[in-house]
């Protein structure tokens, strides 16, 4: 048998007992970049292997931070090869931190105060972003605690479900035409409905107007200052909110709840919430520039604006509470319309850190539950 057709010999055979195996219910092996050397290394292993039981989930990758010292774990399952330094994940909606970092530095700079009317900064008249003559801070957009609609437009159950129906090309245009001016445009038909300060409810939209806002202060697009800031101050050289095509040929593909690969496309415009991508490296870098308390705008993003009665608080962005055992922590997770669910928390009493990434949407709850299977063990050492 020649060499050549050994090797499709070689593939055949390994393509139909991969098949088999998936028709019999046998897990395929997972790959994994876990040196397993060392304690921490057999946590995250037993973790890691039990959450890619589920058959939606194909990689993830754990950035762990241990009394200041670092480790990364990568896993796959099924064929192809693991996922390296340079692949792209979606963070979904942790890029609210990003955009409250950015808020902090606009106030050491000078170029907003935390409690400045919003509508100092927005083109024309907003008599309507007002509650009994209550405006709109600065804050609190950061906060979720603006009393303004989830969404910039309202769209009815038909038109949302015919936009669901577009072509992967059609659905990006969807998002790129809805500029900053098409935002400020629809904010005159904002109704608030509470005193804006006084109660939490999370809210994408805000964050929008806030990187609209940001944007009128500096003069400068979002894309600029965010990735500037992170590349100079951070050294973060692979943090973005939007990819360009090369780069995105380095995003992992995203896949649904069911395991289905899903199409990217990118919401690059102002209609929902902010968006960033990263990698595994780069959120460890977040991750430790977060609990050094090196960078005042950081420093500054993770104090308290707003407390909820049931106990958690609102940085610029991040979200602050305790563990079950009283152990504080800074937070935000997310998720996206792309395939991929993040999730970050930073324990600054124990210089800890954890970042879990992974390309399906089988819900944060199972990746909280990734979280607290981890943390249980890492710090009982």
């Amino acid at each position: 048998m020649s060499t050549t057709y050994r090797r499709l010999f070689i593939a055949v055979l390994f393509l139909w007992s991969y098949s088999y195996a998936q028709e019999a219910g046998v897990q395929p092996a997972i790959k994994s970049s876990n040196p397993l050397k060392t304690p921490i290394d057999s946590i995250i292993q037993r973790a890691a292997e039990h959450y890619m039981q589920s058959p939606a989930t194909f990689d993830l990758s754990i950035g762990v931070i241990d009394k200041g010292v670092q480790h990364q774990y990568i896993f796959h399952r099924g064929l192809g090869n693991l996922s390296n330094s340079t692949n792209f994940w979606g963070l979904g909606s942790i890029a609210k931190t990003f955009a409250g970092i950015m808020l902090a530095q606009a106030i050491l700079d000078k170029k907003v105060h935390l409690t400045d009317d919003i509508r100092k900064y927005l083109p024309g008249s907003y008599p309507n972003l007002q509650y009994q003559e209550h405006p709109v801070r600065i804050m609190d957009l950061a906060n979720h605690t603006s009393a303004m609609p989830a969404m910039s437009r309202d769209y009815d159950d038909k038109y949302l479900d015919s936009i669901t129906k577009l072509s992967p090309k059609a659905f990006r245009e969807f998002y790129s035409v809805y500029t900053v001016d098409s935002l400020f445009r629809d904010m005159h038909r904002f109704t608030l409905d509470t005193v804006p300060g006084t109660a939490y409810r999370y809210n994408g939209n805000a964050m929008m107007v806030l990187i609209a806002i940001l944007q009128r202060v500096y003069h400068k697009p979002y894309d600029q200052l965010v990735t500037s800031f992170l590349k100079k101050q951070l050294g973060m050289e692979n943090t973005k909110p939007a990819l360009s095509a090369a780069e995105e040929k380095q995003l992992l593909p995203g896949h649904d709840q069911h395991g289905k690969e899903l199409p990217f496309i990118p919401d690059n415009g102002f209609r929902a919430a902010p968006s960033m991508f990263s990698t595994l490296t780069d959120m460890l870098k977040y991750a430790a520039a977060n609990l050094s308390r090196k960078n005042e705008a950081i420093n500054l993003s993770h104090a308290i604006t707003f407390t909820k009665p049931a106990g958690m608080s609102m940085g610029l962005g991040w979200m602050l509470g305790k563990e079950n055992n009283g152990m504080p922590y800074i937070m935000h997770t997310g998720r996206d319309g792309c395939g991929f669910t993040a999730l970050c928390y930073l324990y600054p009493d124990n210089e800890s850190a954890i970042i879990l990434l992974v390309n399906d949407s089988s819900g944060q709850e199972r990746l909280s539950d990734l979280k607290n299977e981890i943390i249980s063990n890492l710090f009982r050492q």
